[in-house]
């Protein structure tokens, strides 16, 4: 099976180790893909900087393709991170750019691209990608679509849902504070708009996915001393996505209940295993920034 990562990279930086950690959730979910024994590729905006060529060099070492991701000059996307008790803490206003090449010149997909991007099965991106005008375009080429909504409150807008929902068949929510009832009701607001499976991910509270049949299906966390959270919902949803695959779910098909259990099962072991590193996945770049 072949998984694209579409839109964001960035890196982590750690303020107290001095270490920059690469992320960012499309980068992410391709990494996350190759471990789970999937070929996957990263399609996104790198600067030419020392952080895009650590963003690039750790690609290729994960075994993600990176053989179309335009490199622009300028800075690359950075986050100013502290860990606190093994859960992150973002850092608002550390770095004076507000924005990354990532976020200025988000990728605009060229008919080499189109093709690049036509011969893989499932491709994945997420709100902070900036890539919302070719999610369209991607859809026609017939692969399943993933797309992670996060937790503000600004992509979970009428506005934005009646935008995004309707051109993707797997929906990601963080929804670490609302109970199954209001998850419930959250899901069939977001089919209404024409998403088809929506998946909410609780932290400690475990998952809920409402399928586009309307069915409710509960998974529960695998409780561990977290190293770390970063990339916790990442690599759950990665998982999650390539055990599916492995399980036959294909674009127009259901998915039955074994195949949910088992999906739940590998993403949860895999999730509770990846918070026992730093960063996203490792990778540490020791940097001052």
């Amino acid at each position: 099976m072949r998984i694209l990562g579409l839109g964001d990279c960035c890196v982590d930086y750690y303020i107290h180790k001095k270490m920059a950690f690469p992320g960012g959730n499309a980068f992410n979910v391709a990494v996350y893909a190759a471990e789970n024994g999937a070929e996957a590729g990263f399609l996104g905006t790198v600067g030419d900087d020392v952080i895009g060529e650590h963003i690039l060099k750790c690609a290729r070492e994960k075994h993600v393709d990176i053989s179309h991701c335009p490199v622009k000059h300028g800075v690359s996307g950075r986050a100013a991170v502290n860990i606190v008790d093994g859960d992150r803490v973002f850092v608002s206003g550390y770095f004076e750019e507000k924005h990354g090449v990532g976020s200025l010149y988000p990728p605009m997909l060229s008919s080499a691209d189109l093709n690049y991007v036509e011969s893989f099965q499932l491709v994945h991106s997420s709100c902070y990608a900036h890539v919302e005008n070719q999610i369209e375009r991607v859809r026609a080429l017939g692969p399943i679509i993933s797309f992670d909504f996060s937790s503000e409150d600004k992509y979970r807008t009428d506005e934005y849902l009646k935008q995004v929902s309707p051109m993707v068949d797997m929906a990601l929510f963080s929804c670490e504070d609302m109970s199954d009832e209001e998850c419930i009701s959250f899901a069939k607001k977001v089919q209404g708009y024409g998403g088809a499976h929506v998946l909410m991910t609780r932290g400690k509270g475990g998952q809920l996915l409402v399928t586009k049949d309307g069915l409710c299906h509960k998974g529960q966390a695998k409780l561990i001393q977290a190293v770390d959270t970063m990339g916790a919902g990442d690599s759950f949803f990665a998982a999650f996505l390539v055990t599916l695959l492995k399980e036959g779910w294909t674009k127009d098909s259901i998915i039955t209940e074994s195949m949910i259990e088992v999906a739940f099962a590998a993403a949860a072991d895999f999730s509770g295993r990846n918070c026992l590193r730093e960063g996203s996945f490792g990778m540490g770049l020791s940097i001052e920034m």
